[in-house]
């Protein structure tokens, strides 16, 4: 006790002129109308400043939060798009948009986890498995196009066989000319898929687009793949070889969807018998 008496005695006079200071500089805010304006103008840009940093700060802490947000409102925009294209021919937009029974597909959003982009089967895993509804064989989409199919789903994760992988086989066709084939990688370019089976009698050109042709389980019609960068008769024979040239950079997704198809066992059986 008594060594804090003697702090204080000897801080006294800092002390009291602290006081003093605050109190003088109270007084001259508060009752001169230019120094309390000066005040105000000042406190508020350092305040602006304080609280747009600490604002920064939330934003990234909060940036899952609001990524994911985004991904779901996403969804249901690429779900309506790719629905009302399967039901526009005989509904209107408004009877389609208010009748969920329409719709045939459903988009599960899912963040990439991981990816392997430089080998020669590539594949990339999601932040979502079977307890998301994800199950093998469905089609992955993004934003920009096909990415691939869903190969394997455990409870909280699935691993997706891109389209850059050897055993990866997609059904696509020139997109208004309704010629159909089958999309391979076949090149160690990460931009060049192969599309085969397309009958020699096709009437394409370069540049035209190749979409998915809506034939198989995984993916809807018309999702898009690429454009045709140029192509031959398969060694002389009836069907042409087409280097399809990849419309989106698949090393930069990060964000995909995954495609359920309500009717998908059904369709599955139909297939696998006539294939018997």
């Amino acid at each position: 006790m008594r060594n804090l008496i003697y702090l204080i005695i000897r801080f006294s006079a800092i002390v009291t002129f602290i006081i003093l200071e605050c109190l003088c500089f109270y007084l001259i805010v508060n009752y001169n109308k230019s120094q309390k304006e000066i005040w105000a103008h000042s406190s508020n840009l350092f305040t602006g400043a304080v609280n747009k940093r600490l604002n920064n700060v939330y934003s990234f802490f909060d940036l899952q939060t609001t990524n994911d947000s985004l991904l779901l409102e996403n969804a249901r925009l690429l779900e309506t798009i790719i629905n009302y294209r399967i039901s526009s021919k005989d509904n209107r937009f408004q009877a389609f948009e208010q009748s969920d029974s329409l719709y045939q597909y459903n988009l599960i959003p899912a963040r990439v986890c991981s990816k392997t982009l430089h080998l020669r089967d590539n594949y990339i895993s999601l932040c979502k498995g079977r307890n998301d509804g994800i199950q093998p064989g469905m089609g992955v989409v993004s934003e920009h196009g096909v990415v691939g199919i869903v190969k394997s789903a455990s409870t909280k994760y699935a691993t997706v066989l891109l389209l850059l992988n050897s055993q990866s086989r997609v059904s696509g066709k020139v997109k208004s000319k309704e010629y159909s084939g089958t999309l391979l990688w076949t090149s160690s370019d990460p931009n060049i898929l192969n599309m085969r089976n397309v009958p020699k009698h096709a009437e394409i050109a370069i540049g035209d687009t190749i979409v998915t042709s809506g034939y198989s389980v995984a993916f809807p019609p018309e999702i898009p793949i690429g454009k045709i960068k140029n192509f031959a008769l398969e060694g002389g024979g009836n069907d042409y070889s087409i280097n399809v040239h990849l419309d989106y950079d698949l090393s930069s997704i990060d964000y995909v969807y995954v495609v359920n198809f309500e009717d998908r066992e059904e369709k599955s059986e139909l297939i696998e018998e006539l294939n018997e």
